[in-house]
């Protein structure tokens, strides 16, 4: 896959404090990559120094082989993107406003214009003036912004903060799209860890400045469940079905009116349950399998201090 971003040994001092720690990844064109970590882990310093909105003390940045320090303008051609909230002349229209960004870029058509206001959905609210947009709609119109010029790489920091739960879902789809079928590579920062998951081919996530890893979302979760599977019952004599769970060595949790959660790590130890379960005379009405979800991972991950190598 092409190489987008690049970003190699990265740091930042703030007076004493060590802000970004050694910092090393890659982007590629075609993909969603989900930037992850707690509050105060370094996400939106490390976007703004990819933007040249911050200056780099040590290491390089690259977008499309362009070094955004040596060759600011050339590489920033090649980005759009939002950092924290978009900002807009809240006096004039969306579309104004749009017409005032394409003075900046070339080759930017009323044609393109139209068709991002399509794309982001604001094709009723267009005309209208900005101090009359809610968050979710400057948002969107930050969006259209971001990439009326055909950009490679649009960075987002927190993109979906102030939609429903509808417009985060036509967010992730514009995301998705842009990334498989138009070949940007979408770097994208947020705290919604569920719509990340749904979201993103890889995911990097980072704890007090420092990069604990890049994994595919899927094998992140399946290297964080290992050999065990979590699986949940649902039985007839809850108290009775605890005590054969006990007696077979196993701890239950999640344990609910009538169903509980047992972790298992083998066909036989989930055999031997099963036929212990009958032999009781227990009935088991359902058994399915819990997955593990990024927001487990990401817990497990910044909480224990692990790393994913």
């Amino acid at each position: 896959m092409e190489k987008v971003l690049k970003v190699s040994n990265l740091n930042k001092r703030m007076g004493n404090r060590q802000i970004i720690d050694n910092l090393s990844f890659e982007t590629y064109a075609g993909e969603v990559f989900g930037f992850l970590g707690p509050n105060g882990a370094g996400k939106t310093t490390t976007i703004k120094m990819i933007m040249g909105l911050l200056s780099i003390d040590e290491g390089e940045i690259e977008i499309c082989g362009h070094n955004v320090t040596r060759r600011f303008e050339t590489a920033m051609e090649n980005v759009g993107g939002i950092v924290e909230n978009p900002e807009t002349y809240t006096y004039l229209t969306g579309m104004q406003n749009l017409r005032q960004y394409k003075r900046m870029r070339k080759g930017v058509t009323e044609e393109r214009l139209r068709e991002v206001v399509r794309l982001v959905g604001l094709e009723n609210r267009i005309n209208e003036k900005v101090k009359r947009y809610s968050l979710g709609m400057k948002q969107r119109l930050g969006l259209a912004q971001a990439i009326m010029h055909h950009p490679k790489l649009l960075v987002m920091d927190e993109p979906t903060n102030g939609l429903d739960p509808a417009g985060i879902r036509e967010m992730r789809d514009i995301f998705k799209r842009l990334a498989h079928e138009e070949g940007v590579a979408v770097f994208v920062s947020s705290h919604l860890l569920s719509e990340m998951e749904l979201m993103c081919d890889r995911v990097g996530i980072i704890a007090n400045g420092r990069l604990l890893g890049v994994k595919p979302v899927n094998e992140l979760i399946m290297q964080a469940q290992g050999n065990q599977r979590v699986m949940r019952y649902t039985v007839n004599d809850l108290p009775a079905a605890l005590k054969v769970v006990g007696d077979n060595r196993l701890e239950p949790f999640n344990v609910n009116e009538r169903s509980f959660d047992v972790a298992v790590e083998s066909d036989e130890q989930l055999g031997r349950l099963g036929i212990a379960l009958a032999s009781a005379g227990i009935w088991v009405l359902e058994v399915t399998r819990q997955g593990q979800h990024l927001e487990d991972v990401f817990i497990e991950i910044t909480g224990g201090g692990d790393q994913i190598a």
